[in-house]
């Protein structure tokens, strides 16, 4: 079994080793910026349309940063680069002739031109991610996030049957803030829906929400819920984002929304619902059975596992009728379950055991098999 690992950060490049040194194949990791050229593969770069994948770069170089001239430039930056990475990926499989091409999530710039390159030579693609559920890690051959390969027919969950040895852990990482504090803590109330702020900049909300832009927009959209059914609104804002700055939307507060800052885990817990986006916070409510409403494209958006709104219409609709919202707690139960024990693997990607890699090389070789 031979494996092309295409690395773009450090944190990617050392998990990547680890597999290199654990895994039985033949595997060979592909650091990018990479100067290793194919003359071939840049002379093709240059027929390939990449319009779709620079887009959604751009929308992310628009959501992440300021000032019109460095955006400019910066994209500009960015389109002079795609021969020169379409380039080095093209000679790496040329040269590697791998069985497996793999990628850390695959649809940021350089992996996604990455993918291109691979669908030219046909070759079987490994896409990771951080895993929804706690200490687990994403593993897909199809894709991560909304374009997993997790079944939607609802009936494939209500006829799997799981032994007592498939346990979900309740107790969920806490992530530190990367921003400076400035909210003055306070209490939630009682009775509230959570509202999870994304990274605005991040691929779930660049190429996963369709009719909410950024969390302006989805703040607007709770401001005007709020006013309409007059329910508690807690808003958390996403510790990792070190860009966005949300202070103006602190002020002149309608008196039922609040942002808060406590820990994620007790703000779900304390929760009567979830809105979300597409976050993993979604995800970790259902851990605990909580009513998930979604409001963008996520692999959880399965009718009888939460409530999907696809415009504001749907969304007050779902709010009017909340407290008629009875969970199906074991459906849920079965669903985690094969998320947990079936589909994620073991451990987190930060910290792999003997069983991860174990998992890992399994799939693979299954994989393999089915060609």
């Amino acid at each position: 079994m031979r494996l092309l690992f295409v690395a773009l950060t450090k944190h990617q490049y050392r998990y990547f080793k680890k597999l290199k040194s654990e895994l039985k194949a033949h595997s060979s990791i592909l650091f990018l910026p990479a100067l290793n050229l194919s003359i071939v593969g840049f002379v093709q770069s240059f027929s390939q349309n990449t319009n779709k994948i620079q887009s959604y770069k751009y929308k992310e170089v628009d959501a992440k940063y300021k000032g019109r001239v460095k955006k400019v430039l910066y994209k500009l930056f960015l389109k002079a680069q795609i021969p020169f990475i379409y380039s080095s990926i093209y000679r790496a499989i040329k040269k590697e002739d791998p069985d497996f091409v793999i990628f850390w999530n695959g649809k940021k710039f350089h992996q996604a031109i990455g993918v291109e390159v691979a669908k030219k030579f046909s070759k079987k693609m490994v896409f990771f991610e951080n895993g929804f559920l706690p200490h687990t890690t994403q593993m897909d051959f199809k894709g991560v996030n909304a374009s997993n390969s997790v079944p939607k027919d609802i009936s494939f969950y209500k006829n799997l049957h799981f032994d007592k040895s498939c346990m979900l852990s309740k107790k969920l990482e806490k992530r530190v803030s990367k921003k400076q504090k400035f909210i003055e803590e306070n209490e939630v109330p009682k009775r509230y829906i959570f509202v999870p702020f994304q990274v605005a900049y991040d691929t779930q909300i660049i190429q996963h929400s369709p009719w909410i832009s950024d969390m302006y927009d989805l703040f607007d959209l709770v401001v005007e819920m709020a006013n309409k059914t007059k329910i508690e609104f807690v808003i958390k804002e996403h510790p990792s984002d070190r860009v966005s700055s949300y202070e103006k939307l602190h002020q002149n507060l309608p008196s039922n929304i609040h942002f808060s800052q406590l820990n994620t885990q007790d703000l779900i817990e304390k929760s009567d619902a979830i809105l979300t986006i597409n976050s993993s916070v979604g995800m970790e409510g259902l851990l605990f059975s909580k009513r998930v409403i979604v409001l963008g494209e996520a692999f959880y958006a399965i009718d009888e596992i939460v409530k999907i709104a696809h415009d504001k219409h749907k969304l007050l609709e779902i709010l009017m009728n909340l407290e008629d919202w009875k969970v199906d707690e074991a459906l849920i139960e079965k669903f985690l379950k094969y998320l947990q024990c079936d589909y994620l693997i073991p451990n987190s990607w930060r910290e792999p055991t003997k069983k991860h890699f174990e998992e890992i090389e399994k799939r693979l070789k299954k994989e393999l098999e089915n060609v």
